[in-house]
């Protein structure tokens, strides 16, 4: 099993640094190995070049991988904290709120920077992760109601978004964006916004994650196991609202990441909610990174919406992984 387990780590870090070979390097320009390196660590002989590589391949790519770490850590929290298989970010609301605050901001109602923008976002989905907390904390609520109140929830909260872009007459590839997610023109001043709520988020995570597993056994066997159900539940709520405003503020609503990468974790690590969530933030990151790769560069010079890629490659294999699992 731990051969097992260091192999699977060895496949994500170099699918990872593939994948981020893959972001600078190709395009609409696509670069030599040589042009590259020196693009990326020196001056290339075309300032172009340098431009292309530093300031629009290289943000986007590591925004890619911390909004995919975002939204795969924070959906296996959702899942442990509320023994629901079904828990995801964008199905229990948490990403509708952060929706609602993107929207805000691009009717003009809400004028802030990056850094302004993403505190909002994460106040919006810790807001969303509060009433999760408060439900999930009713004895008499079964997994498959809370679901039922999540899905209500994230459909009310794109709703507001949807009718806050219309009445503003936003920019219709602006909404798509927003609603089906873009990681296209992300600065580093973007990425920097949200690396400190992805850190704080993983800090929560662990405070909870070594009491999660207790929490499978019921609430009232956790306690008398030493867990505080509630509190551990708190902290992993928050965790999770925190890194899905932040996921969100850089990537805007991207489906399946949330739902999807901790159950195949689970499949390939266990089920110990400490290593699903610790291994969720790599392969989160790698279900985005690759995602926008595709977005990219499938239609080029056109793109398409990340959220369509995540959706078009999640669905069938959500299908799969429910067969065997759920």
């Amino acid at each position: 099993m731990a051969a097992s387990r260091a192999l699977v780590l060895t496949g994500l870090a170099v699918a990872l640094v593939t994948g981020c070979v893959i972001g600078v390097a190709f395009g609409t320009t696509n670069l030599e190995a040589s042009t590259l390196l020196k693009a990326l660590f020196t001056d290339s002989e075309d300032p172009a070049v340098d431009v292309i590589v530093r300031s629009l391949r290289a943000p986007r790519v590591v925004a890619a991988m911390v909004a995919g770490a975002c939204l795969g850590a924070a959906g296996s929290l959702l899942q442990s904290a509320t023994r629901n298989p079904l828990g995801d970010p964008q199905l229990f609301g948490l990403g509708g709120g952060a929706a609602i605050v993107q929207a805000l901001a691009l009717s003009g109602v809400v004028t802030v920077g990056p850094w302004g923008l993403t505190s909002l976002s994460v106040l919006a989905a810790l807001a969303g992760a509060l009433l999760i907390f408060l439900l999930a904390s009713r004895e008499n609520l079964t997994p498959a109601r809370l679901a039922l109140i999540g899905v209500s929830m994230g459909a009310l909260t794109l709703a507001i978004a949807g009718a806050i872009l219309t009445h503003a007459r936003v920019f219709s590839l602006q909404a798509l964006a927003l609603f089906s997610g873009s990681l296209a023109n992300r600065s580093w001043e973007d990425v920097m916004s949200a690396i400190p709520f992805l850190a704080l988020g993983i800090v929560l995570a662990v405070l909870a994650a070594g009491r999660l597993n207790l929490l499978v056994l019921g609430d009232r066997l956790a306690g008398h196991l030493g867990a505080s159900p509630k509190t551990t539940r708190f902290m992993a709520l928050a965790s999770a609202g925190v890194l899905a405003g932040a996921g969100v503020a850089l990537a805007g609503v991207v489906g399946f990441v949330g739902l999807l990468t901790p159950h195949v974790v689970r499949l390939l690590m266990g089920s110990d909610a400490r290593t699903v969530m610790a291994v969720s933030v790599p392969t989160g990151a790698l279900v985005v990174l690759y995602s926008d790769q595709v977005s990219r560069l499938a239609f080029m010079p056109s793109e398409i919406p990340v959220g369509l890629v995540t959706t078009v490659l999640g669905a069938p294999l959500m299908i799969w992984v429910a067969r065997r699992i759920l």
